[in-house]
């Protein structure tokens, strides 16, 4: 009966992995959220749901972290993620670093300790490869319109690297996600897809490359094989909001000081 763990059970990613993941009642789900209540009040129905465990608290809570990736996992699912171009957003950063210090934790406890595979929630356009294959006109476009995402993710990729040594990683590397149903996926080494991907997509292929245990240290793009995939609605707002926070980012926190966003 093989244990995961997702780090950031109340995002779409990570919901979407619950659902997939309960669908088999071999699994079982160590599910590390901010908010437990946040996470019931979405699916009410995990409080009597015997195969899944709460971890709630800081990222930054090292022992609450070593306990959600703790001895018995198999693989662990790390995609607490934003869509909003934050200056000096750190999220991934300080994912990464909680991550490694509650396994370093682990293996200082017990030196037969294995840590999981570790499936890291990244972008294609941190690929060069998958990146060449936008247009050339859509290139500068996204990598600016999330550039400080995207540092935030280099940041922490770089130091989950550090630790090649002893650690299995693959970077989950997609492309623009929307919410849709469950279409079909394909993995890719080398292409991201044209089309938007469902997070339901997304988290199959996450899925299937944690059953493989391939993939190691490689970046892996989960591409949508339907051609039907919903236009994700509040992209073009995101887009331009990113492009404002990427040139004036001052405009950011000026907001947040007038409560315009939170």
């Amino acid at each position: 009966m093989p244990t995961y763990a997702i780090l950031g059970a109340t995002g779409k990613t990570g919901g979407a992995l619950l659902e997939l993941l309960l669908k088999d009642s071999n699994n079982h789900v160590n599910a590390y959220v901010r908010s437990k209540a946040k996470l019931l009040k979405q699916r009410p129905n995990l409080e009597e749901n015997k195969n899944v465990k709460i971890f709630e608290g800081s990222i930054a809570d090292i022992p609450l972290i070593a306990s959600t990736l703790g001895p018995q996992v198999d693989a662990a699912f790390c995609v607490l993620a934003t869509n909003e171009n934050i200056p000096g957003i750190r999220i991934a950063q300080d994912t990464a670093t909680s991550i490694i210090a509650a396994l370093c934790h682990l293996r200082n406890e017990d030196v037969h300790f294995k840590p999981p595979k570790l499936l890291f929630l990244s972008s294609a356009s941190l690929n060069p490869t998958m990146l060449g294959e936008l247009p050339a006109v859509a290139k500068p476009l996204i990598t600016r319109a999330m550039s400080h995402v995207y540092a935030d993710l280099r940041f922490a990729e770089e130091n989950l690297r550090l630790h090649r040594s002893w650690l299995d990683v693959t970077f989950v590397q997609p492309g623009a996600l929307t919410e849709d149903d469950q279409k079909g996926h394909e993995l890719s080494l080398d292409k991201m897809s044209e089309s938007f991907v469902s997070y339901l997509d997304l988290a199959a292929g996450m899925i299937e490359i944690a059953e493989s245990r391939a993939y190691s240290w490689m970046g892996v793009s989960v591409n949508a094989t339907s051609k039907d995939v919903k236009f994700e609605p509040k992209a073009p707002a995101q887009i331009s909001k990113g492009l404002l926070w990427h040139f004036a980012p001052w405009l950011y926190f000026t907001s947040r000081y007038l409560r315009i966003v939170s």
